[in-house]
């Protein structure tokens, strides 16, 4: 059973005038693409049911035909609508010509041609009749002698008044540009389908909810292009929508600009910088859904589709664009692209709505610069997606960062510094590769913090890092152990190695002078080596050796290196013992 709805209200006065301003501004791109013969097209001025069809063909309502002033027809909301269309010459190509009728999408067309005059039927819903020709028109096939003043006669079934463009041209020049037409009606959804590609990577990786909103706003926004085209209709996966008519043109437009609420959210950070708005975009999921649900809907007239749809777009679109104006003042980089891709877009998403409420004929040059537009804007916010994820990498790398330093001195953190160790055993076992570990203790720190203050140790704890920074190289590390204790990590370093590295830095910190707590400050080192051979089982035990090789320097009066003996005479590179673990 197929629900019946009244029809839209008419439009208020002062909406005629601007329709009819409007409608001059549309004319001259509505009909600049139309290069066919000189037509006149006459509109019966009653209202003849369809089942009278017999005598609208005989002749009987020949009074009441109106000559129109432009080559188009003019649907009616109320009631069926009949045209008598001919040419004002005979047709003299040596080619057949073509009846075309444009922006057939919600058109139910029933064509009586000559020579026999029997009824055709054509809908973008129904099977194309000639499949050599996309659905961006409705054609019929006139006979090759058509001459001048032979009606042919067009029934409109009920539909939004708006103006659809006709021509009759030239099979060969239809054909070719329906042929760039289609080739359109495939470019602008291709570019749009390859960064729902590149975005899904992004949603794999970083399983940000914001990423799968913009993948399913485009992947929504690509099936309405398709519907609108008239291609969805024939795609098997997607044709089972075709009892809807125009339903799914709207269905999947209500839930794109759904998505598109959701990913405006989190990718302007709505929700934290803009709450007015933010609430705003909320309280819209509910009028998109109920939109998507009305397009569902078997028997529902498209004008209240598109009355309450295109009424929910103008109010959602300026604000859309002000959310993201908002942020760009602000100097966020995603305001940016955020305003760039979706301006132009957005923009013509007005014009649309506009041309749709006010019953506008639809411009030639809205048809592709729409999707081109939608085309562009994926292309861009895909670009903004890839900074946006840029800067969480490097916020996320900061903090990495921070996380692993020292705050004190800058350098690793105790538990960095035992990992850049661990790391480096693990290497230097499975290479069977050089490593040692240099132990560092600063001489006298207590007696320092006792006679000076706490700020003057600092100081010199931090004046220590640039003098054993200098002598290390690309892939050592260096972290504060804990109090004035550090750790150097050497890998590819032998204990020879290491000792002579230890001397320049304990030679380095020697010579230093600082001036802290307004006294001259010398301080010194004691270092204790150890490297890696077959007898050190794991890592803390490299660190074990080093702390006694300390400790033998400390005895023999600080301010020198020692090496552990067992480190100091065995071969790293020996082969390692049986059953020794990695």
């Amino acid at each position: 059973m197929r629900v019946k709805f009244a029809a839209p209200s008419a439009v208020p006065p002062a909406w005629r005038l601007v329709r009819w301003l409007l409608l001059l501004a549309f004319l001259p791109a509505s009909t600049a693409l139309l290069a066919g013969v000189p037509l006149t097209v006459d509109r019966l001025e009653a209202d003849v049911p369809l089942a009278d069809a017999a005598a609208v063909l005989a002749g009987d309502y020949d009074a009441r035909w109106a000559v129109q002033p432009q080559a188009w027809i003019v649907p009616s909301p109320r009631h069926g609508t009949w045209y008598r269309i001919s040419l004002r010459q005979p047709w003299s190509s040596t080619y057949s010509p073509m009846l075309r009728i444009f922006d057939p999408p919600g058109l139910h067309v029933r064509a009586w041609l000559p020579p026999d005059y029997v009824a055709q039927t054509a809908s973008v819903y129904e099977p194309l009749a000639d499949r050599g020709f996309t659905r961006e028109s409705l054609v019929f096939r006139l006979p090759l002698d058509l001459g001048a003043g032979v009606p042919l006669y067009v029934h409109l079934a009920p539909e939004r008044a708006i103006p659809r463009a006709i021509d009759v041209e030239l099979v060969t020049v239809a054909r070719a540009e329906d042929l760039v037409k289609a080739r359109l009606e495939i470019f602008f959804p291709a570019i749009q389908l390859a960064t729902v590609l590149v975005m899904l990577a992004f949603f794999f990786v970083l399983r940000e909810r914001m990423y799968a909103y913009f993948v399913g706003h485009v992947v929504f926004l690509v099936l309405h292009e398709l519907y609108s085209f008239g291609v969805g209709y024939d795609l098997p996966v997607l044709k089972w929508l075709t009892p809807l008519e125009v339903g799914p043109v709207w269905l999947m437009a209500a839930l794109a600009a759904w998505l598109l609420c959701e990913f405006t959210r989190g990718y302007l950070k709505l929700p934290r910088t803009a709450r007015g708005l933010d609430r705003i975009l909320r309280l819209a999921r509910w009028p998109l859904l109920g939109g998507a649900v009305m397009a569902m809907l078997p028997g529902l007239p498209t004008g209240w589709l598109s009355l309450a749809l295109g009424s929910v777009f103008g109010v959602l679109v300026p604000l859309l664009i002000l959310a993201g104006v908002q942020r760009w003042r602000r100097g966020d980089r995603s305001g940016a692209f955020y305003v760039c891709a979706w301006t132009p877009a957005l923009s013509l998403v007005l014009v649309r709505v506009a041309q749709i409420q006010l019953d506008l004929p639809l411009p030639g040059w809205l048809v592709f610069s729409l999707p081109a537009a939608f085309a562009f804007s994926s292309v861009v916010l895909a670009f903004g997606l890839a900074d946006y994820t840029l800067s969480v990498r490097k916020e996320r790398d900061t903090a990495t960062r921070l996380a692993a330093r020292d705050p004190l001195t800058g350098t690793f953190n105790r538990r960095a510094i035992l990992e850049s160790l661990d790391n480096a055993f693990r290497h230097a076992r499975e290479g069977r590769r050089p490593l040692s570990l240099l132990f560092l203790d600063l001489d006298h720190f207590k007696d320092i913090n006792d006679r000076l203050g706490h700020a003057a140790g600092d100081t010199c704890l931090r004046a220590l890092v640039d003098p054993i920074h200098s002598e290390l190289r690309e892939g050592d590390a260096l972290g504060r152990y804990g109090g004035e204790e550090f750790l150097v990590v050497l890998p590819g370093a032998t204990a020879a190695n290491a000792r002579l590295i230890a001397e320049r830095i304990r030679t380095r910190v020697e010579a230093m002078r600082l001036v802290t707590a307004g006294e001259h400050v010398c301080f010194t080192l004691s270092i204790g080596v150890a490297g890696l051979d077959a007898s050190v089982a794991t890592a803390d035990d490299l660190i074990e050796r080093a702390d006694r090789a300390l400790y033998a320097a400390k005895a023999a009066g600080r301010n020198c290196v020692r090496t552990n003996q067992a480190g100091q005479h065995a071969s790293v590179a020996a082969p390692m013992p049986s059953g020794t673990p990695d």
